[in-house]
């Protein structure tokens, strides 16, 4: 029960710091950080496909209601609860993933953890900004895709550092 209660805290902090904060960052047009994909990112290796998909539902879908986004985080986040066991068995290792746990820098290395971070935010990214633009121009998406990219692995990073010292192993 605590374990719920931690992650809970955890999934509210980066819904609300999303809304109030990272919502208003619009760099030219072109950078849109979407940090609470952080909250799929660093759920346990081991958490059942169902619950991701679920989890991964109701994370987009609270951002949605947040911020008047009818679906297109909702779509975007479940793509990527459902990529997710592929991206970190492939990227990770599958022994890690029968161990458990919270997928940190200091679990599995800052290399390791920033190219899967990177890969999981790439995963969210594409077809978000593709539906949310379907009449853009190609380059302009990609380089939004791209730029919201690479500043936003820098942000979860960053994030995600408290977590590289607790012991959370559910």
């Amino acid at each position: 029960m605590i374990r719920f209660l931690e992650y809970l805290a955890v999934f509210l902090l980066l819904v609300v710091l999303q809304e109030f904060v990272f919502d208003n960052i619009n760099l030219g047009g072109v950078v849109n950080p979407y940090i609470y994909i952080m909250f799929i990112i660093m759920l346990p290796l081991d958490t059942p496909g169902w619950l991701l998909l679920l989890l991964g539902f109701g994370t987009g879908a609270a951002v949605d209601f947040m911020s008047g986004t009818p679906g297109l985080q909702a779509v975007s986040s479940t793509w990527l609860a459902f990529v997710r066991p592929a991206v970190v068995g492939l990227l990770l290792g599958k022994d890690l993933v029968y161990e458990g746990g919270i997928p940190t820098a200091g679990r599995v290395g800052t290399g390791k953890f920033l190219r899967y971070a990177a890969v999981m935010v790439l995963l969210f990214n594409i077809p978000f900004f593709i539906l949310e633009d379907l009449s853009g121009g190609g380059w302009i998406i990609a380089l939004r895709i791209a730029l919201s990219s690479v500043f936003s692995v820098g942000i979860i990073y960053f994030l995600h550092l408290p977590f590289v010292h607790t012991q959370l192993k559910v």
